[in-house]
């Protein structure tokens, strides 16, 4: 039978023992990313506005504490709505930070405006002057990668037909981003049912029709997910 002093002296040492285990959690718990000794191992690349409740609503301040939280990488969907001047000091910031740019979207007019399946003249020209238009901002900017959402589905047409007209426009677009190795990533989105690219497979059916190194496909877990969420609750 353990004797009482021996009982609370042991338990004194355990209560320390853990106490000691408990603050040594915390005190981990409150390092940020940039503090650990490896930091980030993937490029996770948060986008302008995540983060203004901490740094204020000036763009490269918040550049800045991304990069103190760890971050190597930025997403800037409005990229080619900023002004040059802006894009300037946002590709310098990025550069004395160590970080890397990730996509921004090819300026067409919006998710649902100007639909490639549509097949008209001038949605295809706003498309392709958009491509034109980022070749430059991806210069300026570091870029490598674009987004480009197809627009919606065009209802008094055949879908083999809209499929012919998206490949078609998106083989142009990737004809003027070939010759300066930049990629436009296709995104298949669940926002709506009334956007034409909307799974993953089919994605890949364009990319494959395409058969360009400069049209991949944006695969956006979160809104493959959503997708599959609504289908099953419609299934069931």
């Amino acid at each position: 039978m353990m004797e009482r002093r021996n009982f609370i002296r042991n338990s004194a040492l355990m209560g320390g023992a853990a106490s000691m285990g408990l603050g040594s959690a915390m005190a981990q718990a409150k390092k940020t990313p940039k503090q650990t000794q490896d930091g980030f191992k993937l490029k996770y690349a948060p986008h302008f506005g995540m983060f203004k409740h901490s740094a204020g609503d000036n763009l490269l301040d918040q550049l800045n504490y991304m990069a103190d939280q760890g971050f190597t990488a930025l997403e800037d969907n409005g990229m080619m709505g900023r002004d040059i001047s802006m894009q300037n000091k946002i590709a310098e910031a990025m550069t004395r930070l160590n970080m890397q740019m990730g996509v921004f979207v090819v300026d067409k007019g919006g998710n649902m405006e100007n639909t490639l399946a549509a097949g008209k003249k001038e949605h295809i020209d706003i498309f392709l002057d958009g491509c034109r238009r980022a070749v430059e901002v991806a210069k300026r900017v570091n870029a490598k990668w674009m987004t480009v959402v197809p627009g919606g589905y065009e209802r008094n047409l055949p879908l083999g037909i809209q499929d012919a007209n998206v490949i078609e426009a998106l083989r142009r677009g990737a004809e003027i981003l070939e010759p300066h190795g930049l990629i436009m990533v296709l995104e298949p989105l669940s926002d709506s049912p009334d956007l034409y690219l909307r799974t993953s497979e089919q994605t890949y059916m364009i990319c494959k029709a395409v058969d360009s190194p400069s049209c991949k496909i944006l695969y956006d877990i979160y809104h493959m997910q959503k997708t599959r969420a609504i289908l099953l609750r419609i299934l069931n």
